[in-house]
């Protein structure tokens, strides 16, 4: 079958960014990566879940491509530039006995980089009940580095976090109310933290003032799973679930003097994201989200030499959980152009208490705005940009902060992010024609 250049340019398209989606950008609270639809950041991903997003929706509830026929694709590329750092305040050891500074009491700088996160998306109608899809992109991803002086790198110098995941869908229509969706997810999981974040146990205690370089990486296995309901005409209701996936990461644990095998048990949290879509008129319609993700699983995850069975340190993650709410707005200017917006507030899932020097999260406000332009019932493209204005917060790794391993140190963090997508939607197939209207002679 000779294929259109248009048609080659977009299969190429879909071929780099499945490539592409091992991203390393936290782009919500933790390290997750919420950055999976251009659209849904143009409402400040108010109406997760539902067919306002497009395909793209079904990361959140794989229900949702029953809302589309016939066979279509969607690529998005967002652009991530948070900013963060770590002014430090105290530096002291074991008695309150003050450690020499080499130049001062010296901070972080900007520990963040600009990334790109790819994610693409793809839907195919079987038949009037049954739709196939597939979903890829990458859930989970830091990449930090505090400046060579930062004076608290004892707990913490780089952390390079990746993920991707593969999710093929399946969604049912029970009826014009009621769809059910279950996806199985396929989850690469990497990490590689360097000097510190740990809390080394025994006779081993403060031996991580050397530097450290812990890496390991897994795949791990997991499933989504949602609901719509369409209760009347203009409202939608969306329920989805992503599960928990466990990881057993095999690496190393390297130090100035030899390099151990470890591994280590990681379970990335489950989420339950409502979403809801009311139109209004023609032209408005008002969505919401609300959303809990379960941090508090992850706890302190341990590093154990898989030669001894013995625990050698921990990871200096106590993460409580999150939770995140969103109103947004959408308003169709035209049958082309189409304009969002939205506010958001998460409630990110570190505070005073337990907030480490490897990633500067707290609360967070996000402003999002949005358009999107419809070249043809086949092709359209979105663009959105979001302003991310994230609360100050202080570090105090004490005796009994999950990160304290001898050595005081505190210090008070700052932060920002602005972060631009785009997409682009594609039916492959045309659309079926309207029936003819039926005429009666008398």
């Amino acid at each position: 079958m000779k294929r259109s250049p248009t048609t080659k340019i977009l299969l190429a398209t879909s071929a780099f960014a499945v490539l592409a989606l091992a991203s390393n950008a936290a782009s919500a609270a933790g390290f997750a990566n919420r950055q999976q639809s251009a659209t849904g950041m143009g409402m400040a991903y108010a109406g997760a879940g539902t067919s306002a997003w497009g395909i793209g929706s079904m990361f959140w509830n794989p229900a949702n491509i029953t809302n589309f026929e016939g066979r279509r694709s969607e690529w998005n590329l967002s652009l991530i530039v948070p900013s963060s750092s770590l002014t430090t305040t105290s530096l002291s050891g074991a008695g309150n006995n003050l450690l020499p500074f080499t130049g001062g009491a010296i901070g972080s700088g900007d520990i963040n980089q600009g990334v790109v996160a790819p994610a693409s998306y793809n839907s195919y109608q079987v038949n009037n009940w049954l739709w196939l899809g597939l979903a890829s992109g990458s859930p989970f991803g830091s990449s930090t580095k505090a400046d060579a002086g930062f004076s608290g790198k004892v707990y913490g110098s780089s952390t390079k976090i990746k993920s991707l995941a593969v999710t093929p869908t399946v969604g049912i229509k029970l009826n014009e109310q009621f769809s059910l969706g279950f996806g199985a997810t396929i989850q690469q999981f990497k990490g590689d933290f360097k000097s510190g974040d740990i809390r080394l146990v025994g006779p081993l205690m403060n031996a991580n003032l050397n530097p450290v370089n812990l890496r390991g990486d897994s795949f791990g296995f997991g499933f989504t799973a949602g609901a719509t309901w369409k209760p009347v005409q203009g409202t939608e209701i969306s329920l989805g679930f992503r599960s928990m996936i466990h990881h057993d990461l095999r690496g190393q644990f390297i130090t100035v003097a030899n390099s151990t095998p470890i591994k280590l048990k990681v379970n990335t949290p489950e989420t339950v994201t409502l979403g809801i879509r009311q139109q209004i008129n023609q032209q408005w319609a008002v969505l919401g989200t609300a959303q809990w993700t379960n941090w508090s699983r992850l706890k302190a995850p341990q590093f154990v030499n898989t030669n001894t069975g013995l625990p050698i340190n921990r990871l200096g993650i106590g993460y409580k959980d999150e939770y995140f709410v969103a109103l947004g707005a959408e308003y169709q200017h035209s049958p082309a152009w189409k304009f969002r917006g939205g506010l958001a507030y998460e409630k990110a899932p570190t505070d005073d208490s337990n907030r480490g020097v490897r990633v500067l999260d707290a609360d967070r406000v996000i402003v999002s705005m949005g358009a999107g332009y419809k070249f043809s019932e086949k092709m359209e493209i979105d663009m959105s940009y979001s302003h991310l204005f994230i609360k100050s917060g202080l570090v105090n790794i004490v005796p009994g902060h999950v990160n304290f391993a001898g050595i005081v140190y505190t210090g008070r963090s700052k932060g920002h992010a602005d972060n631009i997508a785009i997409s682009l939607k594609y039916r492959w197939d045309d659309a079926a024609p309207s029936a003819a209207p039926i005429t009666k002679k008398f």
